[in-house]
């Protein structure tokens, strides 16, 4: 989903900016425009992709179906990043669809950087240093386009924004501090710690011995209110339903135009996981 998702953001940048007159595949390479845009440590490149057009419709089709089941996955990768992801992205882009002012200040662009970050990142945070992206514009500047736009941001989101002490690091290994209540990822309630991870498998191990191929591979550890620890699991009828069940009608849209019998046992498997 991480790939799929990026490739899409690639094309996306690029058709944005440059359009062109004439299909790519009549473009020259001399004049086809492949760099788009840099900012900070990111470049944006366009890819002249000619052998696509000499896929069959079916081919076409099945390229199409499995980049709808990666994009429909695609929020939960900033979920599982972390918990405020979501809620910051689509401030950000409400803000710059609804923002009617003055979008030639550098605060602005800032602001734009800084939204861009966070779709290549899917998240607040890098995902080669692992370390938060700060923003270039002001708490004042960002209220002000809140106010512009009629949203209103819970304070403890705001600080998560602009205080660098908050979640620094998407995951830590300072071992001199509790790893999980020290890391930024979604996948485990805030107020858990390590001790209480631990505890938590090895009782799953009393119960399961060895018999399991592993733990925690696809769920959120959550504390409960009577202060016991369990399992929110990503599946349909789970966690992350309504997005898994778009993942699982795109798959089985895939199967229908696969090429042989063993994509689709592939898909099958993938659907059954």
């Amino acid at each position: 989903m991480r790939l799929l998702s990026f490739l899409i953001l690639l094309f996306f940048f690029a058709c944005k900016n440059e359009p062109q007159k004439v299909p790519v595949s009549q473009v020259s390479d001399l004049d086809f425009i492949w760099k788009t845009e840099a900012f900070e440590d990111v470049q944006i490149l366009r890819i002249k992709s000619e052998s696509y057009n000499n896929l069959s419709l079916k081919q076409k089709l099945l390229v199409y179906y499995l980049t709808q089941a990666g994009l429909s996955g695609r929020d939960i990768i900033y979920d599982q990043n972390h918990r405020y992801n979501l809620i910051i992205r689509r401030t950000l882009e409400k803000i710059i669809t609804d923002f009617n002012g003055d979008k030639t200040t550098e605060d602005w662009k800032n602001l734009e950087r800084y939204t861009k970050l966070i779709w290549f990142s899917n998240g607040i945070h890098h995902p080669y240093s692992k370390n938060k992206i700060l923003p270039r514009f002001t708490r004042d500047y960002f209220d002000f386009l809140l106010n512009e736009t009629n949203l209103v941001l819970n304070p403890e989101v705001k600080n998560v924004i602009f205080n660098p002490k908050i979640d620094s690091k998407i995951v830590s290994f300072d071992h001199s501090k509790d790893l999980i209540n020290q890391s930024a990822v979604n996948f485990y309630d805030r107020d858990l710690t390590e001790p209480d991870v631990d505890a938590y498998y090895k009782s799953l191990k009393l119960v399961t011995g060895d018999s399991a191929i592993s733990f925690g591979l696809n769920s959120k550890i959550v504390l409960n209110g009577d202060g016991s620890v369990s399992e929110k699991i990503w599946k349909l009828d789970g966690m992350y339903d309504p997005a898994i069940k778009k993942i699982i009608f795109w798959l089985e849209k895939a199967i229908e135009v696969v090429e042989n019998q063993e994509q689709a046992e592939a898909l099958n498997l993938l659907i059954k996981y």
